[in-house]
């Protein structure tokens, strides 16, 4: 046995344990963690995650299909609370303390503070130039809310005076609304506009608030991405399965009517009463034995002649001709 064969033999007894079907699912669903950090990144990355969640549980028991129905629910439900959790408090929290630059350098240092807060917390943005113009020239801070992507504001930013890395820039504002807010700077001074990356910040809400209100939008956007493709293969394997069992019953109608006509082959023949073998209806000798049946065919044509006016096929005992209607003499 080759190993191969070995280990498809393991996996095989294993999976008839009570247990594979829980530790399939417990597999297909860390290999959906695992996988739906990189949802928009990899290539075909929703797919991926719907094989994983669908094929991974199917061959380790779970085969069927109101059960695998159940269970796609369930694992988008469960990626969807990871992945809220992972892009709504994860990542936002992972941004507090970033220091914004621009791509030419032209912007760095670029910083708020405090990063959290309510209605009542003056946020300070402060942002550096390092190769100021000796022109007029704006430098501004641009405000989001990361929920609607509606502008807040685009607020020109006042000098703070010169630094060694060249002339800072700062604006303070409160914002009212319970939301979490993006940001970004931007300035002319090199004629055209410069923008640095954007990043979190302000943020107004608490942990689990942001991933309350994220939750529901996050799970409807799986359940498009990966439900709708989960269900696809399910009804593709419907499909496949229905097709192989109408497969099976052509084949064994075909194998039922072969086996009527053997019988039907097998009826039409007879016992040689010299040696017992059976013999085709339309043999004349015994292919075991060599005995004749000539003399039953001839026996069998006994009682019969021909009318010697019209050559037809007459009874023994027949006084006329029933063709020609000859009388003949007793």
């Amino acid at each position: 046995m080759s190993y191969q064969d070995d280990v498809k033999e393991r996996f095989l007894k294993f999976r008839e344990k009570k247990y594979a079907i829980p530790v399939g699912l417990a597999l297909a669903l860390l290999l959906g963690i695992l996988f739906v950090p990189f949802l928009g990144a990899i290539c075909f990355g929703a797919l991926i995650i719907a094989i994983i969640g669908f094929y991974v549980p199917y061959y380790f028991g779970l085969k069927d299909r109101r059960k695998l129905a159940v269970w796609g629910l369930v694992f988008v439900m469960v990626l969807a609370v990871f992945f809220t959790w992972l892009v709504g408090v994860n990542n936002v929290n992972a941004m507090e303390g970033v220091r914004l630059e621009s791509s030419d350098g032209l912007l760095v240092d670029g910083t708020l503070e405090p990063y959290r807060g309510g209605a009542d917390t003056v946020h300070n943005f402060q942002v550096t130039v390092t190769a100021p113009s000796t022109g007029d020239y704006n430098v501004n801070v641009i405000i989001h809310d990361w929920y609607t992507r509606q502008v807040i504001g685009n607020y020109t930013m006042s000098s703070a005076g010169l630094t060694a890395d060249g002339e800072r820039f700062e604006f303070a504002t409160t914002l009212t609304e319970q939301s979490v807010f993006t940001y970004r700077f931007a300035t002319n001074a090199s004629g055209a506009w410069v923008h640095t990356f954007e990043s979190y910040g302000p943020v107004h809400q608490s942990d689990v608030d942001r991933f309350t209100t994220l939750l529901p939008a996050y799970m409807i956007a799986l359940l498009v991405q990966i439900g709708l493709l989960f269900y696809l293969l399910l009804a593709f394997s419907w499909f496949s399965q229905r097709s192989r069992d109408r497969m099976e019953e052509v084949m064994k109608e075909r194998q039922q009517m072969a086996r009527g006509n053997d019988v039907g082959k097998q009826e039409e023949s007879f016992v040689c009463s010299e040696c017992g073998s059976d013999v085709p209806a339309s043999a004349g000798r015994c292919p075991q034995c060599g005995e004749s049946f000539e003399e039953d065919t001839q026996g069998a044509e006994k009682g019969k002649y021909e009318c010697s006016e019209c050559g037809a096929t007459v009874d023994e005992g027949a006084r006329s001709c029933w063709n020609c209607g000859k009388e003949f003499e007793e």
